[in-house]
């Protein structure tokens, strides 16, 4: 453990002494402690669905009976997951420095034990605040297997020409073969009539009454199989939706032990998580309520008027209130947690010596 020595200006002390540390002027090896303070730290885990259109959208109604399909792109965003990391620092505003004695610093290390107290490097290097992102696999190109039959088709056609015979120009068919490319409702036609073929062929293998050469594990490698290329080509009509997730941790420090209220975040279902200066998402809460210090409070009463008797010297310690954080969106509660405040807690005292004396 790090602790930090100061030379501050004054006195032979014979008995340890605890100072707040701006209030010195000693010139004695002092240990600066700080209060602990607690730091909120609220994780997010949002939702992008990207939706993709089919190449066939606007014939699924004509040859596979299915309506609604949407024919448009979409991208939307939710928030699917929040939790709460409460960590525990040094308090810049409430520092004390430890005036020892040549039997040393009393119950400091006592107290430093239990996290009532802490050294003023406590933390020293923070918590690292990431934001991960973990894309879906998309390809480039989303659709790949369009058809079971080639997209080009050879035709015949009849075209005529003039021939001179005998002074005379005669009319006379010629038969040429052509390589042409099927349009797109076509193709969504050969889409579709393979999806029945499918479907017939499950039939098949589920019917009881047929024979079939498979059994067991091939039958169900074949069902599997026929499952998966009708979802294929199913999705070049209802299209493909690809999700992705991200997650990003946000901090707050408590500073009001009478409840309060910040903007974490702004969200929109179009744009995601959003800082707070973003007006075009709207405001997520972080809520913290009034803490219930009635027992502590009785108890500091209690211990300082016993202290103040006996003239004893003290060290100072804090200890955390319990109280309710949540995530609000509106009217609706993302999530709560119950959790200790230490800033919300009230500052006892404790003898130097204790438990001796």
């Amino acid at each position: 453990m790090i602790v930090a020595i100061a030379l501050l200006a004054g006195c032979n002390t014979k008995t340890v002494q605890v100072h707040p540390a701006d209030n010195l002027n000693y010139n004695e090896v002092a240990t600066f402690y700080s209060l602990p303070r607690s730091v909120i730290y609220v994780n997010v885990k949002c939702e992008r669905r990207i939706f993709i259109p089919g190449p066939y959208a606007n014939f699924t109604k004509k040859y596979l009976g299915i309506d609604g399909v949407v024919s448009e792109p979409k991208t939307t965003y939710s928030i699917k997951y929040i939790d709460f990391d409460i960590q525990v620092e040094t308090d810049p505003s409430a520092i004390y420095a430890v005036l020892p004695t040549k039997k040393g610093y009393g119950n400091y290390l006592k107290l430093n034990e239990h996290g009532l107290v802490l050294p003023i490097d406590a933390n020293a290097f923070g918590k690292t605040i990431k934001s991960s992102k973990k894309e879906s696999k998309e390809n480039t190109i989303v659709f790949k297997d369009l058809s079971y039959k080639p997209f080009i088709e050879k035709k015949k056609a009849t075209f005529y020409g003039r021939v001179l015979n005998d002074s005379v120009f005669t009319r006379v068919p010629i038969m040429k073969t052509m390589v042409v490319e099927k349009n797109i409702e076509e193709k969504a036609k050969e889409a579709a009539e393979f999806i029945f073929n499918l479907r017939e062929r499950r039939l098949e293998f589920l019917t009881t009454d047929v024979d079939q050469p498979f059994s067991g594990d091939a039958i169900t490698e074949i069902l599997n199989e026929i499952q998966r290329l009708e979802d294929e080509y199913l999705s070049l009509f209802i299209g493909k939706t690809y999700t992705s997730y991200s997650t990003q941790t946000f901090s707050y420090v408590p500073t009001n032990s009478e409840g309060e209220s910040t903007i974490l975040f702004r969200f929109s279902e179009i744009k995601g998580i959003l800082p707070q200066t973003d007006l075009s998402g709207r405001p997520i809460l972080l809520e913290v309520e009034v803490p219930n210090t009635s027992l502590l409070d009785s108890a500091y009463k209690s211990l300082n008027t016993r202290i103040q008797k006996d003239e004893l010297t003290r060290f100072y310690y804090r200890v955390p209130a319990y109280t309710n954080i949540s995530v609000v969106d509106g009217s609706e509660v993302l999530a709560k947690k119950r959790v200790a405040i230490y800033q919300y807690g009230p500052i006892f005292s404790l003898p130097i010596n204790y438990p001796e004396k």
